[in-house]
């Protein structure tokens, strides 16, 4: 033993404090190693009788245990004895028990201990007294190793169950003989905790199986005068919370009383919830020796109270238990609905061996259980239960079952059940059948065979109004399959009748006659008469065949008439005769078969098969003569008269073709044939093998594209190809394929509005090429004076690491290709080159080379620049690219950088940049503007983030003023074909969150509007200037800041007004801006010049205050004449002054009535009708305008003040070009054409 023990160091001594540094003890299996140990004792206290122990003290002990290499352990014979009360000769005092960092390693399993303090002292006056303990950071890692399959070991007979020693091990009473609990002493915990536990289960690579912890443990104990009390005990961890506490009587009856409260968490695992929280709580009374009572109470899964009482201190422990569940319900399957349980009570009387259980409840779910109500009585033992009465209420009626069932030796039953009403349609809806009658099923399966036996079914009821009916018995053993005495089923008029034997001398016969199968399965119909015949040797039977049927029609299927006749005779040598015949067999609206013929006769050594059909989508007509060899087990035959109708046209072999196949090597051999079509020829020119492994050379002679066209409905495609390749399959190796695909003289077209596309290929290549588990391909495209586009595509090793190579060339691609879809006047110029060269893999790919538009040019109407040049450079270099752009314009450049990067494909980056300095940007007919935009677009696949500024130093923008008579959308007209309904949805609607491909998007944007912005829209001409700002997130688009109105005129009421005084802030919603405004007459119009008149407008922009002031102020009807006419009402009089006003309130008028002018127009075929003003002052007058047809329109307008009327016509002769009259005091004519600059 010493050999085994070593100690490095020795410091101290036992009355002082003896330190011991890195012992070592070792024997066989165990390994022991302490950094450092302290054991102090004070032999003072030896005088007193007492043994104190200052310190024991353990540092970084550490304990390896091997379960394999440790000594087998010795018996231990000696017989127990009760524990008697002891007295001690001399009291033990430990004052401080103290472990850190302690780490023990069991085969498997590693445990750790980081700290335990406790303090002990054990005397006849107290007895043992544990001073307050903690013991903290337990960890325990188990690690599960996987199984290791072991060698099959020959099957050995399931041994039967020995219930009689069962018995015999639960008759004695579960307490024995005990009288009483004696311990050695007393016992005294005033607290022992422990903080920080946790186990874990993994496997061998680590990965977390299972994990559990316990964040704080607390118990409090105590035993005085043979009676124990627990004070105290509580647990928190991730399982649950518990809490308990009690006492027992160790002596007399053992009296008890223990309560116990705990929460369960949700138990989960692979990430499901597998049980839910629950709350359990649990109480023990009476006695041990007596009757022992217990109240248990659950709520989560189960809201269940269980009561009763158990007798421990008897034999066989008899017991009297009471559950009731309120509710409850589990889903076991998830593709299952829950399991539901209702107003349970079940009572369970007797002993372990002999028990009588009474329950009712409601129970429903899983699928396939409907809403019942169950009243169960029954009796039984370990091995079997006699049910007096299992009664259920459910499908609308009731049934009951009476019986027994024994699994002493084996399985046996027997079991009777009445049914009553009840209503099968839950099971199948498309057959809610009604039944009554009554069942009878008995039977065993064991060691000595199995049989089920149904001696009686006698079932009626009623479906579809119709009555329906089961009447018969049958047996099945293992012995003989299947005995039918008598057998019938009958639905209304229709029955169908068997009886007989199936076995190795079957004989078996099926009669059926249904006149009208209306209403029994689904939408249901037609007639069906026949017999089928069995007999003979179940695995080859012969059959006797003669069955028909007319009008059957189910959902889709229908089938005006068919017919199955034929005797097949496989008792020796198979023959027979069989015909199969249908006609106007319809399924949907696609399959649509006139005639179905197919007629099979002859033997084994001589056979023939012909098939006929007419229908749509494709009928096959065929014959197949053959000859089979059972002794080499080969068929050989030819396929001959092989036309078959498809939506191409007919398809037909130039030959017939010879076939064999061996069924020994699992392998056919087809003979050299074409398949020809009108657009398409397919060949195989040489005999090949298919089976196992295979070789099959190909080729299409001819593939017209028309038949392309044919497929799509479009006459898109011209031109021919030509293919030939081959297809090879191995058993040892991968399969190799090859095809060469050529075309010439090809050409697209394709119809876009009103508008052709076209495009000619004199030339295409393309050539596919897998061998060794490798793919070429390679491709060759020449467009007509339009560029070249050559491929070299090489993917090695498909099936693992599939490895990127090759090549991609764009020859001068010309973008010149597009306008044939522009109108006369555009264009778009320029040509793409590239050369590119692929590697890595599919899942991280490199690409290397260039990608360059250049000499871009572009003139079109509907972008506001023309590009003069412009070039775009894609740099590729392995998994980052980078991007160099420059657009320009006659006066101005656009540049363009970026970047992307693909290290990480499933967390790829990219971002681009466009920026330019005052970008000259022409909007016809509404704007010109320079602006000078910095803005950064960057993407990941979670975001997509538009950043940047946009400044507008100087812009001119002008816009047509409406009509006085213009309407507003009305505030109850919707968009039917839109997301968004209202008007007030249209403005609170929400901006998509996500991209389709799932990008959040982002945008924080800003627009600084400089000084040299001018507007002249509707009336208004200011100056802008300010600042906005461009927000998204989440799905909230906003608009912030604001913009300020300077050196303003609007002209208003007849009057041309100045703008004192313009900001219209934003603060979210771009629609709803806040305003104020204020506009003043023009003091050099004003009577008074040291007096002001305007209107203030302030609030939100769809429900604004509108007032009008005057400075000094003033009456309001004074303030609106000063504002009106620049007089007071007394100074009013004059004429200019009383057209003024009366402009201005004629102007408010139509202003309103605008909209049912317009309807007026409509009644009498004028669009477009509208009611207005123009002119100032006495000058005002009223207009009427509309047009007549698409290109007349017709305006006439009378002066207010003066009487005159103007007549005005206007014809558009040219989409920009006009003549007009207009006829008043004068007659002009004008020719009028319009410019767009």
């Amino acid at each position: 033993m010493l050999d085994s023990f070593s100690v490095e160091q020795i410091e101290g001594g036992l009355q002082n404090g003896l330190v011991l540094k890195n012992v070592r003890y070792q024997t066989a299996g165990i390994e022991t190693h302490i950094a450092q140990a302290r054991l102090q004792l004070d032999f003072g206290c030896l005088l007193s009788r007492e043994v104190c122990l200052r310190d024991f003290t353990l540092n970084k002990p550490t304990i390896a245990i091997n379960t394999a290499l440790l000594p087998p352990s010795t018996p231990d014979n000696s017989k127990s004895s009760q524990m008697k009360r002891i007295s001690l000769p001399i009291s033990i005092n430990a004052e401080s028990l103290v472990v850190q960092n302690l780490s023990v390693n069991i085969d498997q399993t590693n445990i750790t201990l980081g700290n335990f303090k406790s303090a002990v002292s054990l005397n006849n006056e107290k007895g043992l007294t544990i001073a307050p303990t903690e013991i903290n950071d337990i960890s325990v890692i188990a690690k599960k190793l996987s199984e290791v399959k072991s060698e099959l070991k020959a099957e050995q007979p399931n041994k039967p169950v020995d219930w009689a020693t069962i018995e015999q091990s639960l008759t004695p009473a579960f307490l024995g003989n005990v009288s009483e609990i004696i311990l050695p002493f007393d016992l005294h915990i005033p607290e022992i905790s422990g903080k920080n536990w946790q186990y874990q289960a993994v496997n061998e690579k680590g990965e977390t199986l299972q994990s559990v912890e316990m964040s704080s443990l607390i118990a409090q104990a105590n035993t005085v005068d043979n009676q124990l009390q627990l004070q105290k005990l509580a647990v928190e961890s991730s399982l649950g919370n518990l809490s308990s506490q009690g006492k027992l009587q160790l002596d007399g009856d053992m009296p008890l009383d223990l309560t116990l409260k705990s929460h369960l968490e949700p138990l989960k695992s692979d990430g499901k919830e597998i049980l839910p929280a629950s709350d359990v709580d649990l109480t023990l009374s009476g006695s041990l020796k007596k009757s022992t009572a217990l109240s248990l109470k659950t709520k989560g899964v189960l809201d269940a109270e269980l009561n009763g009482n158990v007798q421990l201190a008897q034999d066989k422990m008899p017991l009297n238990l009471t559950l009731n569940v309120a509710k409850g319900q589990y889903t076991f399957v998830n593709t299952m609905t829950p399991l539901k349980i209702n107003d349970v009570t079940l009572k369970l009387t007797g002993d372990l061996l002999n028990y009588h259980a009474e329950l009712k409840g409601d129970v429903a779910g899983m699928n396939y259980i409907p809403a019942s109500q169950v009243e169960l009585n029954a009796d039984g033992k370990l091995y079997e239960v006699t049910v007096n009465k299992l009664g259920i209420a459910s499908l609308d009626g009731k049934s009951e079952f009476v019986g027994n069932a024994n699994w002493k030796n084996g399985a046996n039953w027997d079991i009777q059940a009445d049914l009553e009403k009840m209503n099968i349609g839950f099971f199948v809806p498309v057959m809610p059948a009604t039944l009554s009658g009554k069942l009878h099923s008995r039977g065993f399966a064991g060691s000595q065979g199995w049989q089920v036996e149904v001696p009686v079914a006698d079932l009626n009821g009623t479906l579809s109004s119709n009555p329906i009916s089961l009447k018969g018995s049958a047996t099945l053993n293992q012995n003989v399959l299947l005995t039918v005495p008598d057998l019938q089923i009958r639905y209304g008029e229709n029955y169908l009748k068997a009886s007989g034997v199936l076995d190795d001398h079957s004989d078996f016969a099926l009669d059926i006659n249904a006149p009208n199968l209306r209403g029994l399965w689904s939408d249901l119909k037609g007639r069906v008469k026949g017999r089928v015949a069995i007999s003979g040797q179940i695995t080859t039977p012969n059959l006797d065949l003669d069955l028909t049927s007319s009008n059957l029609h189910l959902q889709g299927f229908q089938l005006a008439k068919a017919s199955i006749k034929g005797h097949i005779n496989n008792a020796s040598l198979s023959s027979g005769k069989l015909n199969i015949k249908a006609e106007q067999l319809h399924y949907g609206e696609n399959i649509k078969l006139h005639l179905l013929d197919l007629d099979l006769s002859g033997d084994e050594q001589n056979h023939k098969l012909i098939l006929k059909s007419q229908g749509a989508p494709v009928a096959a007509n065929l014959q197949i003569n053959g000859h089979f060899d059972r002794t080499l087990e080969q068929w050989k035959g030819t396929i001959s008269q092989v036309k078959f109708e498809t939506p191409i046209g007919d398809v037909k072999s130039n030959q017939a073709i010879a076939v064999s196949y061996d069924n020994k090597q699992t392998q056919a051999n087809i003979a050299s044939h074409c398949w020809q079509n009108t657009d398409v020829e397919l060949c195989f020119p040489q005999a090949f093998n298919a089976g196992k492994q295979g070789n099959i050379p190909f080729q299409f002679k001819r593939v017209n594209l028309d038949l392309v066209n044919k497929l799509i409905e479009q006459n898109s495609l011209k031109g021919n190809l030509q293919v030939q390749g081959n297809v090879a399959w191995f058993t040892d190796k991968p399969f190799q394929f090859t095809a060469n695909i050529d075309g010439n003289h090809l050409a697209f077209s394709q119809k876009l509005d009103y508008r052709t596309f076209k495009l000619d290929i004199p030339k295409l290549t393309l050539n596919a090429d897998i061998q060794n588990n490798n793919l070429v391909l390679k491709t060759d495209i020449n467009l007509h004076n339009q560029g070249r586009i050559v491929g070299d595509i090489r993917l090695n090793d498909l099936a693992k690491n599939r490895q990127l190579g090759g090549s991609l060339a764009i020859e001068r691609l010309s973008l010149s290709i597009a306008n044939q879809l522009l109108t006369q006047g555009e264009s778009v110029n320029g040509e793409v080159v590239s050369k590119l060269r692929f590697g890595g893999n599919l899942e991280k790919p490199l690409l290397n080379g260039d990608f360059n538009i250049r000499n871009i040019r572009t003139k079109l109407k509907s972008m506001p620049v023309n590009i003069t040049d412009g070039d775009i450079a894609l740099r590729f270099n392995g998994n980052r690219s980078t991007l160099q752009g420059k657009i320009k314009t006659v006066d101005s450049h656009l540049n363009l950088t970026g970047r992307a990067n693909w290290a990480n494909i499933e967390h790829w980056t990219t971002e681009l940049n466009a920026q330019a300095n005052n970008f000259n940007v022409d909007i016809p007919s509404m704007a010109k503007l320079r602006f000078s935009p910095n803005i950064t677009i960057k993407a990941n696949p979670k975001e997509l983030n538009l950043s940047g500024t946009v400044d507008i130093p100087w812009a001119r923008i002008k816009i047509d003023s409406l009509p006085d008579t213009a309407e507003p959308v009305s505030e109850d007209e919707v968009i039917l074909n839109g997301p968004h309904k209202s008007k007030e949805e249209l403005i609170k609607r929400e901006f998509a969150a996500k991209t389709k491909s799932g990008m959040y998007i982002r945008s924080d944007l800003r627009i600084n509007i400089g000084k040299d912005v001018s507007l002249d829209a509707y009336g208004l001409k200011t100056n802008l200037d300010g600042l906005l700002s461009v927000k998204q997130d989440k799905g909230n688009l906003g608009l912030f800041g604001q913009i300020n109105l300077t050196k303003g005129r609007y002209a208003s009421f007849g009057q041309d007004l100045l703008i004192r005084k313009g900001l219209i802030s934003f603060s979210g919603q771009a629609t709803q801006p806040t305003l104020n405004i204020e506009a003043i007459r023009n003091p050099e119009t004003m009577e008074d010049s040291k007096i002001t008149a305007g209107v203030r407008v302030i609030g939100i922009a769809d429900s604004p205050e509108v007032t009008i002031f005057s400075e000094p102020s003033k009456p309001q009807d004074q303030a609106l004449s000063y504002l009106l006419t620049g007089r007071s009402l007394e100074s009013s009089g004059e004429v200019g002054s009383t057209g003024s006003v009366g402009a201005a309130l004629i102007g408010l008028g139509i202003s309103k009535s605008g909209k049912l002018v317009g309807s007026i127009g409509e009644v009498f075929g004028i669009q477009d009708l509208n009611l207005g003003t123009s002119g100032v002052g006495d000058k005002s007058k009223v207009t009427v305008s509309g047009n007549i047809t698409n290109r007349l329109q017709i305006k006439y307008g009378v002066g207010l003040f003066d009487g005159l009327a103007e007549v005005t016509l206007r014809y558009r002769l040219m989409p920009q070009l006009y003549f007009q009259s207009v006829s008043s005091t004068n007659q002009v004519f004008d020719l009028l054409y319009k410019f767009e600059f």
